[in-house]
C-alpha cells in the first residue's frame, strides 16, 4: 500500500471515529421535506435501504433534496464520488453542509471508503465518479441493512446498471419537458424547474407512479404545487451527441 493511500485511509478512519450520529438507530425512518415525502412509500427514508436517483437532467438536485430534511433534523451524511455536486446549490436546496463530509476515493479504495461511511453515517451519498462492481454494491447493501444506514446513489441513465437490487428508484423522466420558472417575455433569471419523477421498486410500491414537483422550487428547495402560467418557460431537451 502506497504512503499516500495509507494516509488517506487513516484520515478516513479518524473522520469516522469523530462522527457520532445524532439520529438514534432505532428511529427507522429519517424525516424528509414534505415535497420529497410524496415520493417515498414510508414518507421518509427507511433505514437499511438503498435508493437510486437517475435521469439525464435533474437527478443531482433531486438526490440533494433527499438530504435536506435529514440533515436539518440532525442526521449526518457521508458523500463519496461526488465531484460534480455544487455544494452552494445543495445549501440553497436546504442541505445543512455542517453535517456533510465529502470523501474522495476511487479504484480499490472506493469499497473501503463506502463501507466505512456506512458504518458511521446516517446517509451515504454515492455519485457517478466511480462505477462500483456488482459485488461491491451487494456488499454495501448488506452492510447498510446491518448498520441501519441509507445509501442514495445518483447519476445518468447509463450509470443505473451499476446499482442492482436497490429498494427504490426515482427516475426523472427524460421525455417530459422541464418547465422553468423565471423568464418573463423572454428574459429574466431562472428560479425554479418543474420535473416529473417516476417512482418504482419494492417496499410499498405496488406499481410505478409519477409525481410532479419543483426541484428547485421558487424558494430554492424541492416543492410541489402549481405556479401561474406567466413567467414559466418550457425547455425542450435534445438528445446528447454520442461521445
Amino acid at each position: 500500500m502506497s504512503g499516500d493511500r495509507a494516509r488517506r485511509l487513516d484520515d478516513l478512519r479518524e473522520l469516522v471515529a469523530s462522527v457520532e450520529p445524532v439520529v438514534a438507530a432505532h428511529e427507522r425512518v429519517l424525516p424528509v421535506d414534505p415535497a420529497v415525502a410524496r415520493l417515498l412509500p414510508a414518507g421518509g427514508l427507511r433505514r437499511g435501504t438503498m435508493l437510486w436517483v437517475g435521469g439525464t437532467s435533474g437527478a443531482t438536485s433531486l438526490a440533494l433534496g433527499l438530504l435536506a430534511g435529514p440533515t436539518r433534523h440532525g442526521a449526518w451524511v457521508g458523500a463519496l464520488s461526488v465531484s460534480s455536486v455544487g455544494w452552494p446549490a445543495a445549501a440553497e436546496l436546504g442541505v445543512d453542509l455542517h453535517r456533510v463530509a465529502v470523501v474522495r476515493a476511487g479504484g480499490p479504495d472506493w469499497s473501503v471508503a463506502a463501507a466505512a461511511l456506512v458504518d458511521a453515517f446516517d446517509l451515504v451519498l454515492c455519485g457517478p465518479d466511480h462505477q462500483p462492481t456488482r459485488r461491491d454494491v451487494l456488499r454495501l447493501a448488506a452492510r447498510a441493512r446491518e448498520r441501519g444506514s441509507v445509501v442514495v446513489a445518483f447519476g445518468e441513465d447509463h450509470h443505473e446498471r451499476a446499482w442492482p437490487g436497490v429498494h427504490l428508484r426515482l427516475h426523472v423522466e427524460p421525455g417530459h419537458p422541464a418547465r422553468w420558472l423565471g423568464p418573463d417575455q423572454g428574459w429574466g433569471h431562472l428560479t425554479g424547474r418543474r420535473l416529473r419523477v417516476t417512482v418504482s421498486g419494492r417496499h410499498g410500491v405496488d406499481r410505478p407512479r409519477s409525481v410532479d414537483l419543483w426541484s428547485p422550487g421558487p424558494d430554492g428547495t424541492v416543492a410541489t404545487g402549481d405556479v401561474p402560467d406567466a413567467g414559466v418557460a418550457t425547455v425542450l431537451q435534445f438528445p446528447r451527441r454520442p461521445a
